[in-house]
């Protein structure tokens, strides 16, 4: 089982979180079911592997389009796979996929959308060839970053406040205030959210919410013991009803429930580190 990330170029690194490949190499001996927590990203993804089902509190049984868009998952999610695992995918900062592509990602949370329904479809056959053919994996991620660029290069997209408020949540993993955004916004709280609900597809204390539990939900990836009061003291809960509440509500589990059927990505692959293309 090969999992690995991929930075961006330059260029690219103010839209672009990482790229990524997942692939069995190879045909499964056995179904595999892995779990996703929330995670404060959206992302793009070409499957040149077998289809596979998704499972939310939205959908009981989703079959995932081939290529598609996603906008953010408020809670955890289930991938059913079997056969050969293939993706490659392009996770995007926060408010990317609208400073980009210009889309209305509030419509797009808790959903996959085809490809074909967002762009054209001479674009999207011409960057699933090119990945599905590719030689190498190094090659298939170029091939992710050229579609953004064919987009780039249109565009010419530059960041906004938004972009940078967004941006500042996930550097600091949630752990903030939303007035500690407004301070240099030079806009009145409202319209400051209403922006943020735009382009982010969620208001800025939820989404600060999410990232949280997703960050901590990091720290205990692929593990079968964990201090309890050490991460949520970490995660600056206040206290540990409040830090059970907000687990519950992403998860659907207690912590130690989570830990027990967890079954995430980090249980079958080594944790990834991130390798530059430049």
């Amino acid at each position: 089982m090969f999992y690995r990330k991929y930075q961006p170029s330059s260029l690219l690194s103010a839209f672009v979180e990482c790229y990524f490949i997942w692939d069995s190499e190879g045909p499964m001996e056995e179904a595999m079911i892995v779990e996703s927590p929330p995670n404060g990203f959206c992302s793009v993804v070409f499957n040149y592997g077998d289809a596979y089902y998704l499972q939310n509190r939205k959908y009981e049984k989703l079959q995932v389009p081939l290529q598609f868009v996603s906008g953010q998952s408020i809670y955890s999610y289930k991938l059913f796979l079997q056969g050969s695992i293939g993706i490659a995918g392009i996770v995007f900062k926060p408010a990317a996929l609208a400073t980009v592509f210009q889309l209305p990602v509030y419509e797009y949370t808790e959903e996959r959308i085809d490809l074909y329904k967002v762009f054209r479809q001479d674009v999207v056959n011409k960057y699933a060839a090119q990945i599905k053919l590719a030689t190498g994996k190094e090659q298939r991620v170029k091939s992710l970053e050229a579609f953004i660029m064919h987009q780039y290069n249109v565009q010419k997209p530059e960041p906004d406040y938004i972009d940078t408020a967004a941006n500042f949540i996930i550097e600091h993993n949630g752990m903030l205030q939303v007035s500690d955004l407004l301070r240099d916004s030079y806009m009145s709280r409202r319209s400051f959210e209403r922006k943020f609900f735009h382009k982010v597809g969620l208001s800025p204390k939820y989404y600060a919410r999410i990232r949280r539990i997703g960050y901590l939900c990091n720290l205990i990836a692929g593990k079968k013991k964990v201090d309890w009061p050490a991460v949520f003291h970490e995660c600056e809960f206040y206290d540990q009803a409040h830090f059970i509440k907000d687990f519950e509500e992403f998860t659907g589990r207690t912590p130690q429930q989570y830990l027990k059927e967890n079954t995430e990505l980090a249980n079958y692959v080594e944790k990834p580190k991130t390798q530059s293309l430049e």
